[in-house]
């Protein structure tokens, strides 16, 4: 029975393999933004909940049905940057994505050979959102201008100097 999953990863219960959560935690916290502002308004404001963060860790044995530890933990790495939905049971558990953001290698066992009998893997995931198709700031800028070489008109910077002189 797959207990969870995430990008392909699972943590079961079965006749041949035994992963399982031994931990499984989640932390919502409050964004705030601080402001060095003198006019009496409180410096530090809230803006919003930071982005959910999720940890768990499990243990990879050869005895419960891991073949290759050293592979695991190298597949394992290679997702590190990656973001999919965390299934638990068979719901979505926290936000609709989070990313890998790191993998923490304990406890390693091995046989005398260097062959890893065991391993406790840690895991630190973060809420994921797309980022949101950015507007083009250049609408309206003929081809070859920046927003730097934009300057106001010599009729509107006259109009500044002299305002008398225009009306």
């Amino acid at each position: 029975m797959i207990m969870a999953y995430w990008n392909g990863m699972e943590w079961e219960c079965s006749p041949n393999v035994i992963t399982y959560l031994e931990s499984l935690s989640t932390s919502y916290s409050m964004k705030t933004d601080t402001n060095a502002d003198k006019e009496g308004n409180s410096p530090t404001e809230q803006v919003a909940l930071s982005d959910e963060e999720i940890s768990l860790s499990t243990t990879y044995r050869i005895e419960t049905g891991a073949s290759n530890i050293k592979e695991i933990i190298g597949q394992w790495k290679a997702m590190i940057g990656l973001a999919a939905p965390l299934i638990v049971g068979d719901e979505l558990f926290g936000p609709d994505n989070v990313q890998l953001q790191s993998v923490s290698v304990g406890n390693i066992s091995m046989r005398p050979d260097g062959m890893f009998t065991a391993v406790t893997l840690s895991f630190k995931f973060k809420e994921f959102r797309e980022d949101v198709e950015e507007i083009n700031s250049k609408a309206g800028l003929e081809s070859g201008d920046s927003a730097v070489s934009v300057r106001a008109s010599k009729t509107d910077r006259a109009a500044k100097k002299n305002p008398r002189k225009l009306q």
